[in-house]
């Protein structure tokens, strides 16, 4: 199909005449990412480190809210991996369409899965944070595991239909420059991409909120003292999301319009791509920092590193009921 043949598109960075454009566009990427590089990748890798290993020691108490913050903070810290691949930009990574691929899979399953949670997240711990509904949901370890095993499957088989639309199963050996969208998928690739991943969740988001604020109203519920239960961390993990997904599938849909005009674009248009991913890959660091700073267990933990700390350096392990037995001497001697 002549419509599918996408051999033509190339980066602009690679064949425009202006050179001047070229210069400026790759300078700016380089320095955004030697930023994300040198700050927002380690700050993820750290964070998201001590929230598994938290919520691990803590896992026979994590709760509905703590096993989706664990399987957010897997995936976090997956997608933090996959980003390792930005390093040779302003260049690309050069690799096959079949190494391309995989890599392509393995980012689509974390987006995926990390969307599918968001607005799961949001149905269940915003719009539906009332007392009657709550137990429903969190019932046992078994209800929440069912919903993630979903989710993945979701994710799965969302991940396996964008990649199909790859578009390069003839060719799997051929040497090509590499991301983790590539640039050469159909036009389709991006336009499933974002309707499996950020529309249909926002689509269902906003119908489940009108939904929840028509029958709260209707009963004559206050809608804020409903809000007021949800977790701040829910909260701001939410909001996170879509901002930094909605410059993202913003810059997905403009590249798939250019390639169904079929105009290769600027250097300008190739810099706000490359750093729409940037964000993306920033959004898996800051939604780590905010479980850290904003869920209960994982800020609890932090505020004990210090003192674990001070105690090591004295050369003694911290003892529970020190506080407890001095004060019962005080007592007793003041007695």
């Amino acid at each position: 199909m002549s419509a599918h043949n996408m051999s033509w598109v190339q980066y602009p960075s690679l064949v425009s005449v202006d050179v001047e454009a070229v210069i400026a566009a790759q300078s700016v990427l380089s320095r955004l990412t030697q930023v994300y590089l040198a700050l927002f990748l380690p700050l993820g890798l750290v964070t998201g480190a001590f929230n598994l290993a938290t919520l691990l020691r803590g896992h026979p108490q994590l709760g509905s809210l703590g096993m989706f913050l664990l399987d957010l903070t897997v995936t976090n810290m997956l997608v933090a991996l996959l980003s390792l691949t930005v390093i040779p930009r302003p260049d690309y990574l050069t690799t096959t369409n079949l190494s391309c691929g995989v890599l392509a899979f393995c980012a689509n399953l974390c987006y995926f899965n990390a969307q599918y949670l968001q607005g799961t997240m949001v149905w269940v711990f915003l719009l539906s944070s009332s007392p009657s509904w709550l137990p429903i949901v969190s019932k046992g370890a078994l209800r929440p595991a069912l919903a993630l095993v979903a989710i993945l499957g979701c994710a799965l088989c969302s991940s396996l239909g964008t990649v199909a639309l790859l578009g390069t199963s003839g060719e799997l050996h051929k040497t090509t420059r590499c991301q983790l969208d590539p640039l050469n998928t159909w036009p389709e690739y991006e336009v499933l991409k974002f309707s499996l991943g950020f529309g249909l969740t926002l689509l269902l988001d906003l119908t489940f909120g009108f939904l929840f604020c028509g029958i709260r109203t209707w009963r004559g519920a206050d809608l804020q003292r409903g809000t007021a239960l949800a977790s701040p961390a829910v909260l701001a993990i939410v909001l996170t999301v879509f901002a930094c997904r909605l410059f993202y599938n913003a810059m997905l849909l403009h590249r798939a319009s250019l390639k169904l005009h079929e105009v290769l674009g600027s250097p300008q248009d190739e810099l706000l791509m490359d750093a729409a991913e940037l964000v993306l890959f920033g959004e898996s660091c800051a939604t780590s920092l905010e479980t850290l700073l904003l869920h209960q267990p994982c800020r609890h933990a932090l505020l004990r590193v210090p003192q674990s700390l001070s105690q090591s350096c004295r050369g003694r392990p911290a003892d529970p009921h020190s506080s407890t037995g001095s004060a019962s001497i005080e007592a007793v001697s003041r007695g």
